[in-house]
């Protein structure tokens, strides 16, 4: 009897265990200023003490440092790490590292969040703006993918979001007021894409805060049925990425663009080559005009 009793008694303590509800806990690991200097979207950082700004690139695997970044920051090479870079021509090439004492976002003037010692590679940026502190280069998926990120270009401001999950099935919604669009993501070495629809086809976006615009791929106008000779017609010019190789670009009207239940009709969108593993780059100009959360942790989207 005193064994039944025992068991029972156990048994009784723990199954309000069992329907526990899985518990999810945001909290702000820091508030940055958010710059948009024509579509450059970018932020505070402090490098080994200095200040200096750097591009948010939630389309890029990894961080780079300029060297225009190395000489002014006197920052030392690191002979054992070396990266190998590709950029939108899809022509992969290695390139050397440089270390870093001590990263932190933000500067002495606001809350910083500190990153450690690190290495990154060390590239030329196409293009940047001339902003005091200078940029001198770009916060990849290495270091934005450890949170949850809300964009808020019109109100000059990016938040980096602590999410601890009490579960895996817990799906942490955003702290916003009102009615928003929820799309889940699929991650590939920390970069995020969604599904969307451009006049009736099917496509992959890939979430790209470093692009300036909307990039529809070359191969997917292709798969459109426009030809050639009919984006030609279309006004454009040259461009390049970090691998500094022109490539061509058009702007084409389009009928309609579908992302998670919204649309837009007769958008103007960029076409050039894409060499990535998406259809279409949803740039800056796309994360300007919404409020966005980008959710690493629960793998979704958030938008309105």
């Amino acid at each position: 009897m005193k064994r039944a009793l025992v068991a029972a008694l156990i048994l009784g303590l723990c199954t309000p265990m069992l329907h526990a509800a899985p518990v999810c806990e945001m909290t702000r690991a820091v508030v940055l200023p958010l710059r948009d200097d024509g579509g450059y979207l970018s932020v505070p950082v402090t490098v080994n003490g200095q200040n200096a700004s750097m591009i948010v690139d939630t389309g890029s695997e990894g961080s780079l440092m300029t060297p225009g970044g190395v000489a002014a920051l006197h920052l030392p090479p690191d002979p054992e790490h070396r990266t190998m870079m590709q950029g939108p021509n899809g022509s992969p090439r290695l390139v050397p590292n440089i270390r870093i004492q001590d990263l932190r976002l933000g500067t002495h003037h606001l809350g910083k969040l500190p990153l450690g010692a690190g290495t990154m590679a060390v590239g030329v940026l196409p293009g940047s703006p001339m902003i005091t502190p200078p940029v001198f280069g770009l916060l990849g998926a290495d270091v934005l993918a450890d949170y949850d990120l809300e964009f808020d270009v019109p109100h000059q401001r990016l938040i980096l979001w602590h999410v601890h999950l009490g579960s895996h099935v817990c799906q942490q919604p955003p702290a916003w007021i009102g009615h928003w669009t929820t799309i889940p993501v699929h991650r590939i070495s920390g970069r995020l894409t969604v599904p969307f629809t451009l006049d009736g086809l099917s496509g992959t976006a890939l979430l790209d805060s470093g692009a300036r615009s909307h990039i529809v791929s070359t191969d997917f106008a292709h798969r459109l049925g426009l030809t050639d000779d009919e984006l030609a017609l279309d006004p454009g010019g040259m461009t390049s990425g970090v691998d500094l190789r022109e490539r061509q670009y058009h702007w084409h009207h389009f009928k309609r663009f579908e992302l998670g239940g919204t649309a837009w009709t007769r958008p103007v969108l960029t076409v050039a080559p894409v060499h990535d593993q998406a259809d279409m780059l949803l740039g800056s100009d796309w994360f300007a005009h919404h409020e966005i959360w980008l959710s690493y942790a629960t793998k979704q989207l958030f938008f309105r």
